[in-house]
């Protein structure tokens, strides 16, 4: 029985081997040994279907986020591991993924607000968590948790947003990156 995980599976392969611009449902369809019509009962358009592949694959990249931030250290350890390995997973995707790293950064530019929102936010979420923690336990003196999330996430977007990818592999990048996090952790902490 096909079922959206394995289209979805079929796909990042065909996305992998075509590329974003070239890869379309007759491809998947052709790959899985069925008809597009049959592709489309599950996705309703080459959209749709690119959506779902950036979506899984952003949630399967970020999922060691979660795990930071329910980690059993220190809020100051967790918010600055928190912003490392997302900056780290960003780079080292470019690097070892290029092909759903150009996907990534292709829908990037043309998913809808709500699919960018919905990731966005989810993330926020994380860093709220750890900075009311840090808040808790008199780690950080932060009047609204909300705002300096994303302060903190907005900040350093030059570190993490696939539209900077062309500035990563510049080599004092994750100096430049520690320097930064380093005053946004002097504005936080608990004197």
């Amino acid at each position: 029985m096909l079922t959206k995980e394995k289209i979805l599976d079929e796909a990042e392969i065909v996305l992998r081997k075509f590329g974003p611009r070239k890869t379309t449902v007759v491809d998947v369809a052709r790959a899985l040994n069925v008809s597009h019509g049959t592709v489309y009962r599950h996705f309703v358009t080459k959209a749709a279907l690119h959506e779902a592949i950036t979506i899984r694959w952003l949630d399967r990249v970020t999922s060691p986020l979660t795990v930071i931030t329910h980690k059993d250290v220190t809020a100051k350890v967790r918010l600055r591991e928190w912003f490392e390995v997302l900056t780290e997973i960003k780079r080292s995707l470019l690097v070892s993924d290029p092909e759903m790293f150009e996907s990534y950064l292709s829908l990037a530019k043309t998913m809808p607000e709500h699919v960018k929102s919905k990731h966005i936010d989810h993330l926020l979420k994380q860093v709220e968590f750890i900075l009311n923690v840090g808040v808790k336990n008199r780690e950080f003196d932060i009047e609204d948790c909300t705002v300096t999330a994303r302060c903190l996430f907005f900040g350093t977007i030059r570190y993490h947003h696939p539209l900077h990818a062309s500035e990563w592999q510049i080599e004092s990048i994750k100096e430049e990156f520690s320097q930064l996090f380093s005053l946004l952790e002097k504005a936080i902490y608990k004197c």
